[in-house]
């Protein structure tokens, strides 16, 4: 036979393979459980927390099983954190399903739910073998035939300290590649399931199949693992004359547990068609809170940036669904309705916040700034038409409208020059609008509004921004730009096409806001139009605001608002800025309205990304 040589894997050192793909493992788990969700008919928004709770839960046990008894002591601490980075599969996978079953049941779920699960995390895990492999965690027993690792890596350190090469060596004698073996083991199973898909299978039964079938495989892999590369159990234990290691004396129950469960299950229950089940917005929005409290418990250090990311990521996905959700449902979300998701997503990220903002005020700072975000809103408007003959005819409008989309901008931070920014935002969405004929004298009718017409938004909006000083005391800010597109439908608008009978051409309208006081302390700022607040229904703003304090840029500014409503236009409004420790997020909530028919709510989730160039 051929003499097979060991394979050589590149170095670890310098490199972040096991965080990269940690990374993409769990970015790929997410979007296939999206899509899998979407096939299924899953409603977003509670199909999303489900999946970001059992994320989260994942997260927290892969750590928590890793965590030394002596150092227990410091969980029941808040806010702290034992030091150290180790984590095991085994207590995430423990953590996920506790949190799957929980989930489900709140929100309403059936088992089918469960086995929704079974081929992203197949996926998912396979990837992140890949990263495990190359790092040399996990690693396998020395072999004939195998991989070897380069010098600083965890089989090089062990096989020295053991005496098996010297300090010297070029590389680590082959040991088996068990990371592989579980990805392939993995893989493996999840075709499995794919190839009996087509069977009738009673709901859960496929995920229980897998568990068990996962269950065996890593019990036989661990034969194979070295005790130096495990982080929990790897210890030997010797019961009966039989000698294990203590994870494997764990493996055992559980194998046994889940395959008597897959057993039972697929004999004593016949197959149903899964129900979907209807969102519960109550209820999501109460997992979120639960989820924003744990997290505010375990503290920032318990999370890794990207960890951190991919939760916050989720969580306020799940906020800005709930209140657009809610902007749809006008005749039964008032403006006070939507006080508890925007409140929720006003603090969802400053419960895992990484670091304090960098204190180096004179260095100039390059960002590229990327928003998503979207706007919505309600108004009414009143037309009256008199005649030659004294007759006239009164026309009701009743307007509501929503939008989303992003801006991309190039951010200076030089308290130096007064350029601070440059951009473009993207908008898309629609408007409806209801038409009703009124008695020349009755009342302004608004019950239950036909919204007989609908109308396509959008809007290109380039912008500039200046501020002088950029840091100083008393500073003076300016932002400038132009709208183009079609911005909204008033009845002016509406009637003009209708006599026409042809589209209105592209409108383009300017937007301007210009602030001055002690930014930090008390400022005062007029604006017209600015980004999203252009869309829909046209705001002019005047406000007091403040940084609170702080000076990382964050704000709160609260005034009156004009915008087209009858009877009356003025509006009452609140909005402002958190910028997220060292995380480069910003989140930029506002809210206006006359605590009647008459709002228009707006969010943007921002993330700054450092460039080169630094000095």
């Amino acid at each position: 036979m051929p003499h097979l040589s060991p394979l050589l894997l590149p170095s670890p050192v310098g490199h972040q393979y096991y965080t990269t793909f940690y990374v993409l493992a769990v970015l790929l788990n997410q979007a296939l459980l999206l899509w899998v969700g979407h096939r299924r008919g899953y409603p977003l928004r509670s199909w999303l927390l489900l999946t970001t709770g059992v994320t989260l839960a994942f997260i927290v046990g892969t750590k928590l099983i890793a965590v030394p008894g002596p150092d227990w002591a410091a969980l029941w601490q808040p806010g702290q954190w034992p030091a150290g980075t180790a984590r095991s599969v085994l207590g995430g996978a423990i953590g996920a399903a506790l949190a799957g079953l929980a989930l489900r049941r709140w929100l309403g779920y059936g088992w089918h739910a469960l086995d929704a699960f079974c081929l992203p995390t197949a996926a998912a895990y396979a990837v992140q073998c890949v990263g495990c492999l190359l790092t040399g965690c996990c690693f396998g027993h020395v072999a004939a035939w195998g991989v070897t690792y380069a010098p600083d890596t965890l089989p090089y350190l062990v096989q020295v300290q053991r005496g098996l090469i010297p300090a010297t060596a070029a590389h680590s004698l082959p040991v088996l590649p068990t990371q592989a073996l579980a990805g392939l083991l993995v893989l493996g199973v999840g075709g499995l399931l794919w190839a009996l898909r087509r069977r009738p299978w009673p709901g859960g039964s496929w995920r229980l199949l897998q568990v068990a079938l996962l269950l065996l495989g890593r019990f036989l892999l661990e034969f194979g693992r070295d005790p130096a590369g495990e982080q929990v159990g790897a210890g030997l234990l010797s019961v009966g004359g039989l000698a294990l290691k203590q994870v494997q004396w764990v493996l055992l129950p559980l194998l046994l547990l889940f395959g008597w469960g897959w057993w039972r299950r697929t004999r004593a229950t016949a197959p149903a068609a899964e129900v979907v089940p209807a969102n519960q917005s109550l209820r999501i929005l109460l997992g979120v809170a639960a989820m924003l409290a744990l997290t505010a418990l375990l503290g920032p250090a318990a999370f890794t940036l990207p960890e951190v990311l991919v939760l916050k990521a989720g969580l306020t996905v799940v906020l800005l669904a709930e209140a657009l959700a809610l902007l749809r449902r006008r005749a039964e979300a008032g403006p006070h309705r939507l006080s508890l998701p925007l409140g929720l997503a006003s603090v969802v990220l400053l419960f895992t916040n990484q670091a304090p903002a960098p204190t180096d005020s004179a260095a100039v700072r390059r960002y590229l700034t990327l928003g998503v975000g979207g706007t919505g809103g309600a108004y009414d408007q009143q037309h009256i038409e008199s005649g030659c003959s004294g007759s006239s005819s009164r026309t009701a409008y009743y307007h509501r409208y929503r939008v989303a989309g992003g801006t991309v901008e190039y951010t200076v931070q030089n308290p130096r020059r007064a350029f601070r920014a440059l951009g473009v935002g993207v908008w898309r969405g629609a408007e409806d609008i209801g038409i009703r004929q009124l008695a020349p004298n009755g009342p302004f009718a608004t019950g239950n509004p036909d919204y007989v017409l609908h109308r396509r938004l959008w809007d290109i909006n380039p912008y500039i921004e200046y501020r002088y000083p950029d840091g100083g005391n008393w500073s003076l800010g300016f932002r400038a730009g132009l709208h183009l597109g079609q911005l909204g439908y008033a009845d002016q608008a509406l009637r003009r096409e209708a006599s026409g009978g042809r589209p209105r051409p592209m409108q383009v309208l300017p937007e301007a806001s210009l602030w001055t006081g002690v930014r930090r302390l008390a400022y005062l700022q007029a604006d017209f139009g600015t980004g999203p607040l252009a869309l829909g229904n046209y705001v002019y703003r005047l406000g007091v605001g403040s940084g609170l304090g702080a000076t990382d840029g964050g704000h709160l500014l609260a005034g009156f608002a004009l915008a087209s409503h009858y009877p009356r236009p003025v509006m009452g409004f609140v909005s402002g800025q958190l910028r997220l420790g060292r995380t480069g997020l910003l989140l930029e909530p506002s809210a206006a309205t006359d605590f009647g028919r008459h709002y228009q709510l707006s969010g943007q989730l921002r993330y700054a990304l450092p460039l080169a160039g630094r000095r």
